[in-house]
């Protein structure tokens, strides 16, 4: 199998060939020192007709390199394409930069299409655990293991930074990605793109029946994902892109300025379509 990056990337290029798409208007980072709130996670790429391409910077140096390159280079008035290509790169800005103009470019086919993407109140209702379930999730959401701990559903919770690693009955937190194996349901964060991981913590989740990608990292089209045996994806589309700016430039939460969606594999049409 080809790599998540050249899969993102072909079809970039085939939706560049069928579709007109508007040239970045704005690219918009959160300053390390100025701003600490949900925002300052993420960074967004503002196209000429207001579509919103969203992605995580809060990882390694990719945000301080973004806001120290993004200086002398802008890309505005740049086609979305040319800087989706560095989805491919090696470096975290790279990618975080490439993934907000795949998801800006997404956008415009999700919209443009009429693409039904219902919405999602939370995370819980998309993963739906019960009883007897063994819940992996690759990356800790606090208000998600709570709830599912208060169900005494058995969790298991892969995690980069070993200062949250422990261990309690039908709970763990571990570096160990093979853990994975036990879990009939996996749920991970945007950042397994961000990072090109996705396709390792896939291998450790063979044994699992379903498996969910969520976070505002995904406005993606999601082909790639569903090909890779992804059950569904929850993304965040910005509605209003006057007041998400405003929120944003404020470091509030641009949350009221958005709107959670979910695809699910068996009734996406796939790319071909939306764009035909």
């Amino acid at each position: 199998m080809t790599s998540i990056a050249a899969d993102y990337l072909a079809i970039i290029d085939k939706v560049a060939s069928a579709v007109s798409l508007p040239n970045i208007r704005q690219i918009h980072i959160a300053s390390v020192s100025s701003q600490s709130g949900k925002s300052s996670k993420f960074g967004a790429m503002i196209l000429e007709n207001e579509v919103v391409g969203l992605t995580f910077v809060d990882l390694d140096a990719a945000r301080q390199d973004l806001l120290t390159i993004l200086k002398s280079k802008t890309y505005i008035g740049c086609s979305p394409c040319e800087v989706a290509a560095l989805y491919a790169g090696n470096q975290g800005w790279q990618r975080a930069l490439g993934m907000a103009a795949i998801n800006a470019i997404s956008q415009c086919v999700l919209t443009g299409s009429g693409c039904l993407l219902p919405d999602t109140d939370n995370t819980m209702g998309l993963l739906q655990p019960e009883q007897g379930d063994h819940i992996g999730m690759v990356g800790y959401f606090p208000p998600l293991v709570e709830m599912i701990r208060e169900k005494n559903i058995a969790l298991t919770v892969i995690e980069l930074d070993e200062r949250w690693v422990q261990s309690e009955k039908d709970f763990e937190v571990t570096i160990d990605t093979s853990k994975l194996n036990a879990c009939n349901k996996v749920l991970c964060t945007g950042t397994v793109l961000i990072n090109h991981t996705l396709d390792r913590i896939l291998g450790q989740a063979k044994n699992a029946d379903e498996i969910y990608l969520v976070g505002p990292t995904l406005g993606c089209l999601p082909d790639p994902l569903f090909d890779r045996g992804i059950t569904a994806v929850g993304g965040r589309q910005v509605v209003n892109c006057a007041q998400f700016i405003e929120m944003w430039c404020a470091g509030e939460s641009w949350r009221a300025a958005s709107k959670r969606y979910r695809i699910i594999a068996e009734s996406y049409p796939g790319y071909r379509a939306l764009i035909g």
